[in-house]
């Protein structure tokens, strides 16, 4: 498959003013570096001993695909290094922006690695240490009417459970309902067995394996890792235990009232963040930082910061990084360069640089995700017909609601009239049935609202094919909407991989990684052809 890709001009104007300031090279905080251009990521110094690579790329590599395993390999060399991403598990993958973020984070190790001559790996941290079950436990679907259809599994409506505790069954979680409904929802994609295949969660796997898996038969030939927390715990443990005996809350505060002079709200209040987790038979509870050590919510006494250090240290699958500070344990962690992120992440990234100062932590590079809109033929047939471009209808909504401009023909017209027309000649009527008959008169007037009602049908329906025909129809705008801005959000924010694959296979991705250049903000508009037969031969 051969994509035709646009890049409109980025109109600054659309972003948080954070994210403007950034790319325009204004976002000056001591301790934080964005990466805007190749030379903006500074070429760490080693930090890790030969024994501490083979470490953490045994830990990684441990029950691993032979293919994964080569690519982990390519983290022993001395200084090499890896670009991070990562994300808490969605159903099916979705939203699309976690693909976006792997494939962004492939073509920036590939252009480092390119420049430097030193091995630099993707790694995708799979935040399986998440519990906000209602952000990831559905996923959306268009379906053959072009509405949006909601996909979830049963019993997973809250709870505090880390994301790779739930282990997922028939009887609680109902997966075939699930792939059911997506069946439902697009029965006339060829590859839909495959996509399901790999894309829908299976019996005995949990919430954020599914995840792991399913991203991972997407991105894991162009050399993306994707990795959960429980693989690597004792080296991210001890990077928290570091981090909390650094007394953190006055650094961060720093970092925000740093945001604040330069004129931009922070993301994350210290004072209120969990800035780490203790897991327990009941899930997660929250710790923040207070004046005098750390509280646990649902506990008055509070705990000093030696005592939680040991706790850590004694017990390290308790305890995880909220996430303020998850950033700064895969900092320490992980030989890590440059981090992946998007717009709205950028905002709590720069919020560390005080704390990266105060406690000589690496100071990596926020290197921004592609950002890319998905434009199949049936979308790029109703464009044309309504007479306006991708580009257009992102950056301003509104032409979707302009008037056609196309006159209706007379017919049209002449059907309203004979509507009513027919519906008065029959009630006049009437006065002469009464006489004869008053029930008959009465059901008249029923016959009569009847005949209108059947002349409306039709009208409406001649309507409709105008309106279709000219461009305006109600399906072109549903589709286009439906498709770029579904439920009024960047498509990249809503739908999943699932359609796409399903419909065109997964040759487009591989194809969207080459053309992702990971210095250039601007946003990629991706039109997707039907493969050709000799492609579906292959």
């Amino acid at each position: 498959m051969k994509l035709a890709i646009q890049r409109p001009e980025l109109d600054l104007a659309t972003l948080t003013p954070i994210a403007k300031a950034a790319l325009e090279r204004k976002l000056v905080l001591d301790g934080f570096a964005f990466a805007p251009g190749p030379d903006d990521i500074a070429r760490p110094e080693e930090r890790f001993s030969p024994r501490e690579r083979d470490e953490l790329v045994d830990a990684l590599g441990l029950g691993r695909s032979a293919t994964v395993r080569a690519t982990l390999d390519r983290l022993r060399a001395p200084g090499a290094c890896a670009i991070v991403t990562g994300q808490q598990p969605g159903l099916l993958v979705a939203p699309l922006y976690n693909l976006y973020k792997a494939l962004t984070a492939a073509r920036l190790a590939q252009e480092l690695e390119r420049r430097w001559g030193t091995p630099v790996v993707a790694l995708f941290w799979n935040h399986g240490d998440d519990h906000d079950i209602a952000e990831v436990h559905h996923a959306f679907v268009q379906n053959v009417n072009l509405d949006l259809q909601r996909v979830s599994l049963a019993g997973l409506s809250s709870g505090r459970l880390p994301f790779s505790k739930i282990v997922l069954d028939e009887e609680h979680h109902r997966l075939r309902a699930a792939s059911e409904a997506c069946v439902a929802s697009l029965p006339h994609a060829r590859k839909l067995p495959e996509a399901l295949e790999l894309l829908m969660p299976r019996v005995g796997e949990t919430l954020s394996g599914a995840f792991s898996r399913a991203l991972e038969g997407l991105v894991g030939h162009l050399g993306v890792v994707v990795f959960e927390p429980d693989a690597i715990r004792p080296q991210l443990s001890r990077a928290l235990a570091r981090l909390v005996a650094s007394e953190p809350l006055a650094p961060l505060q720093a970092g925000a009232d740093a945001q604040r002079r330069a004129g931009f709200e922070p993301t994350i209040d210290p004072r209120e963040a969990a800035l780490l987790y203790r897991v327990d038979e009941r899930g997660r509870s929250a710790l923040r930082a207070v004046d005098d050590g750390w509280r646990l919510d649902g506990v008055d006494a509070p705990i000093a910061t030696a005592e939680l250090v040991r706790a850590i240290e004694n017990e390290p699958h308790a305890y995880s990084a909220g996430a303020l500070l998850r950033p700064l344990v895969q900092d320490l962690a992980l030989p890590a360069v440059a981090y992946v992120g998007g717009w709205g992440e950028l905002g709590y990234h720069a919020e560390l640089g005080a704390l990266r100062v105060q406690a000589a932590l690496p100071r990596t590079s926020f290197a921004p995700r592609a950002s890319c809109a998905l434009i199949d033929p049936d979308t790029r047939e109703a464009l044309a017909k309504l007479e306006v471009t991708a580009a257009l209808v992102l950056a301003d909504p509104k032409v979707l609601e302009k008037e056609d401009a196309t006159p209706a023909p007379p017919i049209i017209a002449r059907m309203r009239e004979v509507g009513r027309s027919i519906e008065r000649e029959i009630n006049a009527l009437r006065e002469d049935l009464v006489p004869l008959d008053p029930g008959l008169a009465q059901s008249l007037k029923r016959t009569a609202h009847q005949a209108r009602v059947l002349v409306d049908t039709a009208r409406e329906k001649a309507e409709r094919v105008h309106q279709n025909a000219s461009g305006r129809g109600r399906r072109n705008l549903r589709r286009v909407a439906n498709t770029l801005l579904p439920l009024g959000q960047p498509q990249e924010r809503v739908l999943g991989p699932l359609d796409f694959v399903a419909r065109f296979g997964r040759s487009w991705i591989d194809e969207l990684c080459a053309a992702i250049d990971p210095f250039d903000p601007r946003m990629l508009l991706v039109e997707l052809e039907e493969e050709t037969t000799e492609e579906i031969r292959r």
